[in-house]
């Protein structure tokens, strides 16, 4: 699939514009003449009456298969009669051939296979979501709608690549975006407040705006859903300049890294999934491009461990989305993650939080060393395989402000369509933030990263970077 999509993502910032308007107003009316001192004095205008009391999502099937056949067909129709695209010229004779081509890998640019698929698998996903279905039953909405278009929306072979980012990438861009936009919105608002809300919501979920303008809801006044927020939301931003190793005009940046946490599995619900998840996006200039990382991570399910008592551990199993496009690394992934957990208290307000976790990737990308071998071998200048690794971290938290953070990564990759034979990644990164208020900090960060590329026909490539970086943080709570 080759159409480009909004990164709806980065528009997760427009929750720092407004962090406070986030909470519904309470409405009064007023008070009667007999409890008011002056009977003579004008009388209040009252205020609008208390919304309805919210209903329960209604769960409409029919609606989200509808809805999903749109995601199918609209994008085929831009391609088709807006941009003359030769891959959408499909007639039955091409579905057939699809049918009996079988899955194959195909040579899209990075940004297409490893961003566009999740972000078109997002629009799927929420087809469903938006219309009542849980994270579970709105799954197959991805995983049917990305085969139909890999069989029916293009006349090229079946990308296996294609599915699995869609299937798997979906459903976590999808959840994110759904539960951000759900912050948005305020069913209790009018006017013009109530119309940026709705097409702020509509910009990171614009499944759910269609949605909402076909049910009246996006006019209808009434009570706000009881999950509308989560426990807890934190939110921060830290612009600040990075110097990388490389010795190139782009080694001195400016750097705006974000980070939503959405929820605390040791606060809050562990069994619906995504009700704990965390965001990270990074704008970076001067770059090849502007968007450079996109993580996110959800809790799926976790299990108490332990009897609770000055510490608490957690199994957790994770569902990750991983997209790496910079001038140092280029990789992305859609892992499993599963592992254990723990937080102890260090105080009233500060606590030491760990985590231990394995992952694996039923497909990742990795940019190759060797670009003109892989365009002649495979059309691409980056390898596709599957992984596995470890993530370890420790952190020292106060007041919701990580004060000390320690990670490390390394992930195991075999080449199965590509140049590489296979790679080893390891990651460290070294991070402090000192507070002057509630919400500014400042901090420093300073991060090495090693890339062990092994080759068939090319010398092994054994690749070490580091980065060192200064910022100040901004923390809405």
């Amino acid at each position: 699939m080759r159409t480009p999509f909004p990164l709806r993502a980065a528009l997760a910032l427009s929750l720092l514009a407004c962090p406070g308007a986030l909470r519904a107003e309470e409405g009064t009316e007023a008070a009667p003449d007999r409890f008011r001192l002056f009977p003579d004095e004008p009388t209040p205008a009252p205020r609008p009456p208390v919304p309805p009391a919210a209903k329960k999502p209604e769960k409409r099937f029919w609606a989200a298969a509808g809805e999903v056949a749109a995601v199918e067909v609209l994008p085929w129709l831009h391609n088709h009669y807006l941009k003359d695209e030769g891959f959408s010229r499909v007639s039955w004779g091409t579905v057939r051939d699809n049918l009996r081509a079988g899955l194959s890998f195909d040579d899209d640019k990075f940004t297409t296979n490893q961003l566009g698929h999740p972000l078109h698998g997002s629009l799927f996903f929420n087809a469903s979501r938006s219309n009542g279905l849980s994270f579970w039953a709105s799954v197959p909405s991805v995983v049917v709608g990305s085969y139909v278009w890999e069989i029916a929306g293009e006349n090229q072979k079946p990308s296996f690549n294609d599915f699995v980012n869609s299937s798997l990438g979906g459903p976590v861009v999808g959840e994110v975006s759904h539960r951000l936009s759900r912050m948005l919105l305020d069913s209790t608002a009018r006017g013009s407040g109530r119309v940026l809300r709705e097409l702020g919501a509509g910009l990171l979920d614009p499944v759910q705006f269609f949605t909402r303008l076909f049910t009246g809801d996006l006019w209808r006044v009434q009570a706000n859903p009881d999950d509308r927020f989560p426990g807890r939301f934190v939110a921060v931003l830290d612009p600040g300049y990075r110097h990388l190793s490389a010795s190139s005009p782009g080694a001195d940046q400016f750097l705006l890294a974000s980070t939503f946490r959405y929820g605390d599995p040791f606060a809050g619900d562990v069994r619906t999934p995504f009700a704990s998840f965390e965001a990270a996006l990074d704008i970076t200039t001067p770059s090849s491009v502007w968007l450079t990382r996109t993580e996110m991570r959800g809790l799926l399910r976790a299990w108490e461990v332990g009897a609770p008592d000055r510490s608490r551990h957690l199994l957790g199993a994770f569902l990750d989305f991983d997209y790496q496009n910079g001038d140092q690394r280029v990789f992305g992934s859609q892992s499993v993650r599963f592992g254990l957990l723990s937080l102890r208290p260090l105080g009233r307000f500060a606590e030491l939080r760990a985590e231990a976790l394995l992952a694996g990737a039923p497909l990742a990308a990795l940019r190759t060393d060797h670009p003109t071998a892989g365009n002649l071998t495979v059309g691409r200048n980056y390898d596709y395989g599957p992984g596995a690794g470890i993530y370890t971290a420790v952190r020292a938290r106060r007041d919701e402000v990580d004060l000390v953070t320690l990670s490390y990564s390394c992930f195991w990759m075999h080449t199965s369509n590509g140049v590489a034979r296979s790679s080893a990644i390891q990651s460290f990164r070294a991070e402090g933030r000192i507070p002057f208020s509630r919400m500014i900090a400042l901090g420093g960060s300073w991060g090495w990263g090693r890339r062990v590329t092994s080759y068939d026909d090319f010398a092994t490539v054994n690749v070490t970077v580091s980065q060192g970086r200064v910022f100040a943080a901004l923390t809405w709570r």
